[in-house]
């Protein structure tokens, strides 16, 4: 198998486990409005089935564009901007979930398709607790999507492609790094930018994420004279794999990658990105 077989089964095995994995917690989910409804309501199991699906099904539209919210836009932010960012949201999603749920339970129990009642938006004590269950789920789904952001547990250069004479000439082609107890190749070619994390790097490539021992600095070097470029001091970015470049004031630049993610140049980064570039 060669090594783009063998990113591409690695990254078939990585949407398997996130499809599983939320395959698994909408059950829960769903399970656990079961359990409620059947102690504290009367009513037969289909009923209380067909509830928990009314109560989940405003959940699952509401959870992908609150992923997109976390994963793209708030765990990159300051912790004091994450924080605003989600004291305005989590009102937002309460709400949300609320008008949802309450059209639902109208269309289901209306005796038709077209016309049924809903009734009025505040109108009973009984919303308080709705809204504060609304919280609650957004709490939940928040911390998940910050738990499956995170990259997996620290992975280690464990050796090169080439010896160090070589690399110097050549620049670094691929490297390896250990998961558990196996030892997988990553290629150089697929890597989109580098974070730098103290004493470690954190490694953007098209099939995902990883930490590696290893300075920004370090790769910095071992990356000389391929289309890497240091455009911030905490980060680096493959040349190849920028889909525009847009300023971004001061004489700084905003680059989109392909990844999807933002990086903003600094102005001595930027000036290296034009006379590498332009």
């Amino acid at each position: 198998m060669n090594l783009r077989a063998m990113v591409e089964g690695n990254a078939s095995h990585r949407r398997f486990g996130e499809t599983a994995f939320w395959a698994l917690a909408a059950g829960f989910f769903f399970l656990a409005y079961l359990a409620v409804l059947k102690l504290v309501a009367p009513g037969s199991w289909w009923d209380h089935g067909v509830a928990s699906l009314i109560n989940l099904l405003p959940v699952a539209i509401l959870a992908l564009p609150l992923r997109f919210a976390v994963v793209r836009g708030l765990s990159a932010w300051r912790p004091g901007l994450q924080l605003a960012g989600h004291l305005v949201l989590a009102p937002v999603f309460a709400l949300g979930w609320y008008w949802l749920l309450m059209i639902l339970i109208g269309f289901v129990a209306g005796a038709s398709a077209t016309r049924f009642e809903v009734r009025p938006f505040l109108a009973d004590v009984a919303v308080a607790w709705q809204l504060l269950q609304g919280l609650a789920i957004y709490s939940l789904l928040a911390a998940l999507f910050y738990l499956r952001a995170r990259p997996p547990a620290p992975s280690f250069v464990v050796g090169e492609a080439s010896a160090p004479e070589d690399r110097r000439a050549t620049g670094l082609s691929r490297y390896f790094i250990r998961r558990g107890e196996d030892i997988h190749p990553i290629d150089v070619a697929t890597i989109v930018s580098i974070a730098g994390a103290d004493d470690y790097a954190e490694v953007a490539t098209m099939s995902g994420r990883h930490l590696v021992r290893m300075t920004l600095g370090d790769f910095e070097k071992a990356l000389a004279g391929g289309p890497f470029i240091r455009v911030h001091r905490s980060r680096i970015v493959n040349v190849e794999r920028i889909v525009r470049a847009e300023p971004a004031g001061g004489g700084r630049m905003l680059l989109h990658m392909e990844d999807g993610e933002l990086v903003q140049a600094s102005r001595a980064g930027t000036r290296l990105l034009r006379d590498r570039v332009l």
